[in-house]
């Protein structure tokens, strides 16, 4: 090595750390499109946005993730600490870690004030988050995340088929379909029960879920010495048999996982009301069961599902995670999730056409986002049978309908400024809630409305009848008082698949 000469400056390096990214302006731009659309997709979806420290005690991965993670930490000290400098030298572990994920904290964050926070809540965050692991196409060191979890919701089959739709329905606001993507679920008692016979501890059960997690990236041969290394000869090779015939369970037959999931009904994981919930989603033609869906981390216990696009890593993966909150020293709470990177997600925008340039990025970027006000509060109206149609009307009234002249272009675009173009027939994406609460007393249900300051209230009395109220005025609307809507029926009528009456009277009054 060659000393500097005197008084001449050391050069600095000249390239970014590996696995992170210099991003200059149009690159900022393409990450405020994903962004932009993140946070109008959860606002939409009634979700509140939180944050996080960006660094945490080390111990909080290693507890609650597992710890498979730790290799997977940028581990962070101050060395001022005599302390901490010790704990290193000793351990080779340092007391802090960069975040690798959100999960944990949210936990811990809700723990500390579960006791105030309502229930459910619904909460997102979109921040930077860091894995020490080796670079390549799709997964880099440092990247940016988008969170949504539901916690404290008493029925799972709801929060899980929400939160699955939310994840599809991002997707669609990106322009994807499911040509593109396929969410992909299963259920981690699904792999226990099938494997029940060889499995004598939690390590035995955590070889098999490494194994199903690469399944279909490795070979017979692999699979079988992954197995017969952990398990024995002979017991790995009868071991492999069953993952295989639990694999075989009709993964890509479409119309028959709803079956197959009813059979297991009997399993306590509300899988029947799960299939009902998902089969009448606008989106039901993305879910797709799939046993080799197991999720790596330790903190999942129910529900586990990837959204995964061909040729690429997941775009994104979550679960259910009933434990971790009552691990952080909080109350036994239910809880759902994912998380989706922008990594992958702007990889596949991009290789399908999906993402706008020049004046088509800046317009998309620059476009009003979504109400922070509940512009739609969808109630049912005493009826249990409408319980089901107000929660897919919600779903409808987020999504939007896609006007006929969009609808009708062969080169159509997501940023198009006519995708919901009201002049023919489309309408724009509302902030539509729904209650949680168990009471069908429409007085208070009307009240929870209001205390989450809704514009209008959407009471759903039969399937195809609904009741439009105006909350600030405390009044009903009928079509006469709304422009453009039919004047001679007593009430708006609402196709089970289509929000557009309400969509266009809440459009109308809002604009």
């Amino acid at each position: 090595m060659t000393d500097q000469p005197a008084g001449k400056p050391t050069r600095a390096p000249s390239r970014a750390p590996k696995g992170t990214r210099d991003l200059y302006p149009g690159d900022m731009l393409r990450r405020r499109y994903i962004t932009k659309a993140w946070r109008d997709v959860s606002i939409r979806c009634g979700f509140e946005e939180i944050d996080g420290p960006t660094f945490e005690a080390a111990d909080l991965y290693a507890v609650k993730s597992g710890e498979g993670i730790l290799g997977e930490l940028f581990q962070a000290y101050s060395g001022k600490s005599p302390d901490e400098v010790e704990q290193v030298q000793a351990s080779g572990r340092a007391p802090f870690a960069m975040r690798p994920e959100f999960t944990p904290t949210l936990a811990r964050m809700y723990a500390a004030k579960a006791n105030s926070l309502p229930s459910p809540c619904k909460w997102f965050s979109i921040g930077p988050y860091f894995r020490a692991e080796r670079p390549q196409r799709g997964r880099l060191r440092e990247f940016l995340q988008w969170n949504v979890d539901v916690i404290g919701d008493e029925s799972p089959h709801v929060g899980d088929a929400e939160i699955m739709r939310i994840a599809a329905l991002c997707c669609a606001c990106f322009g994807l379909s499911d040509a593109d993507a396929k969410l992909k679920f299963n259920h981690r008692d699904v792999v226990r029960r099938a494997t029940f016979n060889f499995l004598n501890s939690d390590a035995d059960l955590a070889v098999i879920h490494a194994v199903l997690d690469k399944y279909e990236k490795i070979g017979n041969e692999a699979r079988t010495a992954a197995f017969v290394e952990h398990f024995g000869a002979e017991r790995g090779v009868e071991l492999k048999a069953t993952v295989d015939d639990l694999i075989a369970i009709p993964d890509a037959e479409h119309d028959q996982q709803w079956d197959v999931m009813a059979q297991n009904a009997d399993a306590g994981w509300g899988w029947r009301e799960l299939a009902q919930e998902l089969r009448g989603s606008p989106f039901s033609s993305w879910f797709q069961r799939s046993a080799s869906i197991v999720r790596g981390l330790a903190y999942y216990t129910g529900t586990v599902f990837e959204l995964i696009a061909d040729g690429e890593r997941a775009l994104a993966g979550g679960g259910r995670y009933d434990n971790l909150i009552e691990l952080m020293g909080g109350p036994p709470t239910p809880a759902v999730g994912f998380a989706m990177g922008d990594v992958v997600l702007e990889l596949v925008l991009q290789d399908r056409g999906l993402m706008p340039e020049g004046n088509d990025l800046l317009d998309a970027v620059s476009a009003p986002g979504a109400s922070l006000r509940p512009e739609v509060f969808c109630i049912a109206g005493g009826d249990p049978e409408a319980e089901a149609p107000v929660r897919r009307l919600a779903a409808d009234l987020r999504r939007g309908i896609e006007s006929k002249a969009h609808q009708d272009k062969d080169d159509a675009k997501p940023w198009d400024r006519d995708r919901y173009d009201a002049a023919s027939d489309g309408v724009r994406p509302l902030h539509a809630r729904t209650t949680y609460k168990a009471t069908r007393n429409l007085k208070k249900l009307l009240s929870d409305a209001e205390k989450q300051f809704a514009r209008f209230a959407a009471i759903v009395h039969e399937p195809d009848k609904v009741q439009l109220k105006d909350l600030d005025d405390r009044t009903d609307l009928v079509p006469a008082d709304v422009p453009g809507l039919p004047r001679d029926v007593a009430n708006f009528s609402v196709d089970p698949g289509s929000p557009v009456y309400v969509g266009r009277a809440v459009q109308a009054l809002t604009h």
